[in-house]
């Protein structure tokens, strides 16, 4: 028999050679596909009645162990692969119909293979078929990695004998995130398993004893190999022109990360390729600001997908206005327009990338300076410019408290305080405006000694206070 690590190489070399002959104009030197996580096989046996029938020469039973035993010793020598072995219906006999005859007969570990080799030499086949209870117990047969691919191969001839539901356990512990999609192996020519099992996971039939291994290996190949996939980042043309923004794959089922990464080219308008789990459906999340979002991302083993996502962007600019000096930071508050979500904190002179669209500006100014309706457009660069500061200069006798205020004619708007810890003077830089500062020494017990002094900024204009009632 040939190996099975031969042939999955095998199978990985076809699928780069096929990714490398899509580019038309010029052939793409693609990287090997990573290797693959800590991957635990959990086979699930039947070791029930019905394994005693025939099938084409000799029974079922013993036509499985002749094929199975070779194929387990492969695939544990596969890098990076476990192997376990759960058995049901060999412990109690039918009938009476015991529905709980299902045991992890050797479990995960490094050089098991002798266990797993006896174990099935001695089977014999005795009992009922709880298919549902068994894979319900295999999802605790693996131990607790969130690293690890957990997927199960259930070898069976027949149907759910019990009342459980194997499609329904399937399915939660797939959402659980505890196993991917099953594998299904169906033995003999007298149930349609497809239509049985489908809803459970991937479903194969050996009709006959020459079939089997060709369906194992096929079935090994889809549970180990990775499959070919580009992300296209499409611009406002929908061409995959945009690219450098990192990139989040989710479980679209557990909602786990699987992979991240940051998107990059080939070329211009060929984006690299991925090789990827096909056992996970896929939710992408692309980092842009905003984020955008593509769900649904299900990949078919061996078969290069595209996706596509439209991400058009520009650019904005807050520039700092003349008259701060390099130290200061302006940090401008980006928010999609109507959403008080901060969206981004932009300092001043940096080139940021948006999504198309409207945008609301909150300026960490004194006092703030806003702009609303801010629209970037595809592959344009949004400059807003900011008013020059003026400086105010208070000076003073004594520790004090007090305020800077906006004035709004009708109302005073809080702009800052003034420190409390310091007699030196103190130089403040406030956007052009009217203004009125409240003071008061801050041993005075006299509120009436209280002082107050409106004052006007202009760009790059010089104001001197002093906060001394006396005066």
């Amino acid at each position: 028999m040939k190996k099975l690590q031969d042939i999955l190489l095998a199978t990985v070399a076809l699928i780069i050679v096929s990714v490398s002959s899509l580019s038309a104009q010029k052939k793409m030197e693609i990287e090997a596909p990573n290797v693959m996580p800590l991957t635990r096989i959990l086979f699930i046996f039947d070791g029930s009645y019905s394994m005693l029938g025939m099938w084409d020469k000799t029974s079922k039973m013993e036509a499985a162990k002749s094929i199975l035993i070779p194929f387990i010793d492969s695939v544990s020598k596969i890098p990076n692969v476990e192997v376990g072995l759960r058995v049901y219906g060999n412990r109690s006999p039918f009938p009476p119909q015991d529905c709980t005859d299902s045991h992890l007969e050797v479990p995960f570990g490094k050089n098991n293979l002798p266990e797993i080799v006896n174990k099935i030499l001695t089977l014999n086949p005795h009992g009922t078929t709880p298919i549902a209870y068994s894979i319900e117990q295999a999802g605790k047969d693996f131990p607790k990695d969130s690293t690890a691919r957990n997927i199960i191969f259930l070898i069976t001839d027949g149907v759910e004998a019990c009342d459980g539901d194997p499609c329904a356990i399937s399915r939660q512990l797939q959402e659980k995130g505890v196993i991917l999609k099953p594998f299904i192996i169906g033995v003999g020519n007298d149930i349609d398993f497809n239509k049985i099992f489908d809803c459970a996971g991937h479903v194969f039939t050996a009709k006959n004893e020459l079939d089997f291994l060709p369906i194992l290996n096929f079935a090994m190949e889809r549970a180990l190999i990775t499959t070919p996939l580009q992300v296209y980042l499409l611009d406002a043309y929908k061409k995959p022109r945009e690219t450098d923004v990192p990139m989040t794959f989710y479980d679209n089922s557990t909602g786990y990360i699987h992979y991240n990464f940051v998107h990059s080219v080939i070329k211009p308008g060929e984006p690299d390729i991925l090789f990827l789990d096909p056992l996970v459906s896929y939710k992408i999340k692309v980092h842009t600001l905003p984020p955008v979002f593509a769900d649904n991302i299900n990949l078919e083993p061996g078969k290069h997908t595209i996706v596509k996502i439209d991400v058009p962007q520009g650019y904005l600019v807050v520039e700092k206005p003349y008259g701060f000096s390099l130290q200061t930071q302006i940090p401008t508050i980006v928010r999609q327009k109507g959403d008080m979500n901060t969206l981004n904190v932009q300092q001043a002179n940096e080139k940021v990338k948006y999504i198309t669209g409207k945008y609301d500006l909150e300026v960490l100014t004194l006092p703030r300076t806003y702009f609303y309706d801010v629209e970037i457009k595809p592959d344009e660069v949004k400059t807003i410019k900011v008013a020059a500061p003026g400086y105010v200069t208070f000076t003073r006798p004594q520790f004090g408290v007090g305020a800077i205020y906006l004035d709004r004619n009708t109302d005073l708007e809080f702009v800052t305080n003034l420190s409390p810890e310091t007699r030196k003077n103190e130089v403040i830089a406030l956007q052009p405006g009217k203004y009125v500062v409240i003071w008061r020494d801050k041993f005075e017990t006299d509120t009436e000694k209280s002082y107050s002094q409106s004052f006007e900024i202009k760009s790059g204009g010089n104001v001197f206070i002093s906060l001394n009632p006396k005066k």
